[in-house]
């Protein structure tokens, strides 16, 4: 008969179980899957994560190389996420939003959740990795000031970051960039297929972060138009925050709009100012009865937007004329040819798409390598860094 555990063995191997289970379902590795890289079954894998077993220790360190971390990483009281988030609360802790998944699938709650835990302890990563650089937390970006959440304060809002960015109304393809160059954090992540992204901001400094789903690295249309949409998010948020300080104010007769409501207007004044559009119209000559739907793809693609995105743009400031919306309201020029692409080729495609590619996490990488450069650099610190970048999911660049 063997020998009977304690009290403090059980709850040590259930600890470890347990551990051993969330770091695997954050970086979307099967059981299965880890079971045949550490060279084991996929029924014992299962008594070690439920905490029935303890496993010996060369399980152990393969489990842990597999797994991106050392082994006393598996028996801590407490996970590296849960430190991660606790450690800023007294000075500039990250806040991420709550998840917004679009699909029309339902997503994965615990998926989400995961994801969401490991952006979180990413954010709280990145901080520290400037603090290493001696970077200040902040984004150059006009996150205070306030505005009423209507379609007026979704369009002023979006000229008043262009403007911060330096850029006005011109038209620039990589976003992206250009917002971590004034100071906010773009990462390609891990994340649920349902969830395209998350968002959120440093609680005293207002610095901004948002994560983009990496598994849609190729879709440039839908990177930028979540990255104008969290954006958004982030900028209503904010304010609700000073509407509760007592700073709440709306002009007479305007709509308010909700969250998404809000993002999503922010994100179309953001990526096709009207002044801009109707400049590129009017050069090219075109009338509301002109279009075509090759010259709608030319169009889109100096915008980096989705076809539908530009159609309805084009639509509501009256560049493009649609006769069947005499009879139907929801019609508008190019409908019936986005619908016919997409079920032809799978929803969410998009007819002729960008062919470049964004540089995943090109600002963490560059992070990661000057704190390694620091003459009075903390490797400890770094090195615990680098760890919940690994653990999460983040692929830095080489």
């Amino acid at each position: 008969m063997g020998k009977r555990k304690t009290y403090t063995e059980k709850e040590i191997a259930v600890r470890v179980g347990a551990r051993i289970r969330k770091l695997r379902e954050i970086q979307h590795i099967t059981q299965t899957k880890l079971a045949e890289d550490i060279g084991i079954r996929a029924g014992p894998l299962g008594w070690i994560e439920k905490g029935k077993h303890l496993p010996s220790g060369r399980v152990l360190y393969r489990i842990a190389k597999r797994l991106n971390v050392k082994i006393d990483d598996l028996f801590h009281e407490q996970d590296l996420w849960e430190t991660m988030q606790a450690k800023g609360k007294d000075g500039d802790a990250s806040f991420l939003l709550p998840p917004v998944c679009d699909s029309k699938k339902a997503a994965d709650a615990e998926a989400v959740k995961l994801a969401h835990i490991a952006c979180q302890a990413t954010a709280q990563a990145a901080l520290d990795l400037e603090s290493l650089c001696g970077v200040p937390h902040c984004s150059d970006m006009p996150t205070h000031q306030p505005f009423a959440a209507t379609e007026a304060g979704a369009e002023c809002m979006a000229g008043s970051v262009r403007r911060s960015l330096g850029v006005g109304d011109a038209i620039i393809r990589d976003y992206i960039e250009l917002l971590e160059d004034a100071g906010a954090l773009a990462v390609f992540a891990d994340m649920p297929l349902e969830c395209a992204s998350f968002s959120g901001y440093g609680l005293s400094s207002r610095k901004v972060f948002i994560f983009l789903n990496a598994r849609y690295k190729k879709c440039v249309e839908l990177n930028l138009y979540r990255m104008a949409f969290e954006l958004g998010r982030i900028l209503w948020s904010l304010q609700k925050d000073r509407e509760e300080a007592g700073s709440a104010k709306l002009a007479a007769g305007a709509e308010e709009l909700d969250e998404i409501g809000f993002a999503r207007r922010f994100a179309t004044h953001f990526l096709m100012p009207a002044a801009a559009l109707t400049k590129i119209v009017g050069r090219l000559g075109l009338t509301p009865d002109n279009w075509t739907w090759e010259l709608l793809l030319m169009v889109k693609k100096r915008f980096g937007v989705s076809a539908r995105h530009l159609a309805v743009r084009l639509h509501e400031l009256g560049l493009t004329h649609c006769p069947k919306r005499s009879r139907n309201a929801a019609q508008y020029c190019f409908l019936d040819e986005i619908t016919a692409f997409e079920a032809a080729h799978g929803a969410g495609a998009e007819p002729d798409a960008l062919r470049a590619r964004f540089i995943m996490n090109r600002r963490l990488s560059e992070l990661v390598l000057v704190a390694g450069r620091q003459p009075a650099g903390k490797p400890k610190k770094l090195a615990a860094a680098k760890r919940i970048l690994r653990q999460s999911g983040i692929k830095l660049e080489a």
